[in-house]
């Protein structure tokens, strides 16, 4: 640095050298508070800011303890502080870990931070105590701690990253529980460490238009990927706030939502929408069914019967009894068509979970058993499409494989979830053995839904299959 920017070396004096009134200006243009005490603990000094931040005239003070400072519950301990800061004088912060407070003259109260320095001089030890009033900045700090708990208890993740580094300079604790990390590794990592689907080059495109101010904020979806090696399928939002004060360096903020739970809810709701719309098509084609095909099947059979008396020879009289006949079963058979079409639109689910059981008799060689607690007909339409086929799975397994000579079946609805419990006395399944899709195809039913299934196998007491979905 030059003497152009600096000036000239000699128009700089020690101190000593400095006038009385320029020390004095000094001191009491402190914007901190300042006073110069004995080691009794009397002042004999106080700077203007003294006065502002005390409300006492400079006079009041001289000559009276600093104890007239503090809150009279703390005057006692302070004069044991005294003696011990006599003993051994050191320039150092008073109350280190403490919370220090101070009184007005009007006996309000607020915190302080103090600083004690020693002087020795001709007359004894003297100490300089410099006095700041920090409210705003425990006001600042417990605003910061608040905004923080907040985000701390927020399920979604809030992460803030530079804009230059991209580094992580906050995450919140709903950062932590998405990503598995530790918030001391997330705080070294930067959005390319958890985003599979980014390049440096894609993520800095995708965020120059909200950096250049010439957007609001991003709304874009992903995944994030989770320290278990995991994927999620997230929401993000990030904003480009202006900084809080100026000066300070602008953060790019981003809040984070996991959507699975929204992602599968939506799945569900395709799918039952699928499934009314088939039902709606079931209960069509019944109606047709019933008041036109059976209809003109009657009236065929009754024009047949009409006609036969005039029939003489006996060939083509058998011919329209065997075709009355059989134009009979057609309508009985269309009539049990329509009964099973209307039973699927009218919700008639124990009658199709007690047929999928009969269908299994025969090849099981003995009846199962079947107990259902709770409303089975108020269960998801999407729900019950993965419970029967996964029914007769179970069942053609232990037909196959198991030997068995019971079988017992379990359905219970609770308020949140369907659970299908299969057990069998069979002889259970080797581990050894190759696993057939016919136990991959339960546990993917289960998955798909949100749920899971689980096998217990015994060669001593048989199998069991516990099965379990969301009810919705």
């Amino acid at each position: 640095m030059d003497e152009a920017t600096t000036g000239s070396r000699s128009d700089l004096h020690p101190l000593s050298e400095l006038s009385e009134a320029e020390v004095w200006a000094m001191v009491d243009g402190s914007p901190d508070g300042m006073l110069l005490a004995d080691e009794a603990g009397t002042m004999l000094f106080v700077n203007s800011q003294m006065e502002c931040l005390f409300g006492y005239d400079r006079g009041d003070l001289l000559c009276q303890s600093v104890d007239v400072l503090l809150p009279e519950r703390y005057r006692r301990v302070h004069a044991a502080h005294r003696t011990r800061y006599r003993a051994e004088p050191a320039t150092r912060a008073m109350g280190t870990g403490l919370d220090l407070v101070a009184r007005r003259r009007d006996g309000t109260e607020f915190p302080v931070e103090i600083s004690l320095s020693p002087i020795r001089t001709g007359d004894g030890l003297r100490v300089v105590a410099t006095v700041r009033d920090i409210t705003d900045r425990l006001t600042a700090d417990a605003h910061a701690h608040a905004v923080s708990h907040t985000f701390d208890a927020a399920h979604d993740g809030v992460f803030m990253f530079e804009p230059d580094t991209l580094r992580f300079s906050y995450v919140n604790q709903g950062a932590v529980v998405q990503l598995g990390y530790g918030a001391d590794e997330l705080l070294a990592m930067t959005p390319l460490h958890i985003k599979p689907e980014f390049t440096e080059q894609s993520f800095r495109e995708m965020l120059a238009p909200l950096i250049a101010d010439q957007v609001d904020s991003h709304t874009f979806t992903t995944v994030h990927r989770r320290k278990d090696g995991t994927d999620i399928p997230v929401e993000i939002i990030v904003d480009y706030p202006p900084p809080a004060q100026p000066g300070q360096a602008r953060l790019l903020v981003a809040l984070v939502r996991d959507v699975s739970d929204r992602l599968r809810l939506e799945k569900i709701a395709r799918t039952q929408q699928v499934r009314v719309e088939i039902l709606e098509d079931r209960e069509q084609l019944a109606r047709d069914l019933h008041d036109l095909v059976i209809q003109r099947l009657f009236a065929a059979g009754m024009g047949l019967q009409a006609i036969q008396k005039f029939a003489t020879d006996t060939v083509v009289q058998e011919r329209i009894i065997d075709t009355i006949e059989q134009l009979d079963q057609t309508i009985d058979e269309l009539r049990s068509a329509i009964f099973h079409l209307a039973a699927a639109r009218n919700g008639a689910v124990t009658d199709q979970v007690k047929d999928r059981i009969d269908q299994a008799t025969v090849a099981l060689g003995h009846e199962p058993t079947l107990r259902i607690a709770g409303d089975l007909e108020s269960v998801a339409p999407a729900v019950l499409d993965e419970v029967l086929p996964t029914l007769s799975e179970a069942l053609s397994n232990i037909a196959r494989h198991a030997n068995a000579t019971a079988t017992n079946i379990g359905i219970d609805i609770g308020d949140a979830a369907v659970v299908l419990t299969i057990t069998d006395d069979g002889i259970g399944i080797d581990p050894t053995a190759p696993r057939g899709n016919g136990l991959t195809n339960v546990e993917t039913r289960a998955e798909q839904l949100g749920g899971i299934a689980s096998i217990a196998s015994n060669p001593a007491t048989g199998t069991t299959l516990t099965w379990t979905a969301p009810r919705i």
